[in-house]
């Protein structure tokens, strides 16, 4: 068994992960599908480097910066 090198966004939709995403401040976490956090990414001309984009995201508490994580959680999309 390996492991895999999950550097970027695309890692992660490449493996079919999620990002666990926690907020520095209030400890919020939510988890968000790779491909949509890849979309928001090109739609803002954020690099896709996992560092990089967690210093872009914000909370709903409002604060900016996050803790950034691959999950194979499946996320339930409330049939």
């Amino acid at each position: 068994m390996g492991s895999k090198r999950l550097d970027t966004v695309a890692d992660l939709v490449r493996h079919g992960l999620n990002a666990q995403v926690e907020c520095r401040s209030c400890r919020r976490v939510v988890i968000i599908p790779a491909s949509r956090l890849r979309d928001q990414c090109f739609a803002k001309s954020i690099p896709m480097k996992l560092a990089l984009v967690a210093q872009h995201l914000r909370c709903s508490c409002g604060h900016r910066g996050a803790k950034i994580d691959a999950t194979g959680t499946m996320i339930d999309r409330g049939s």
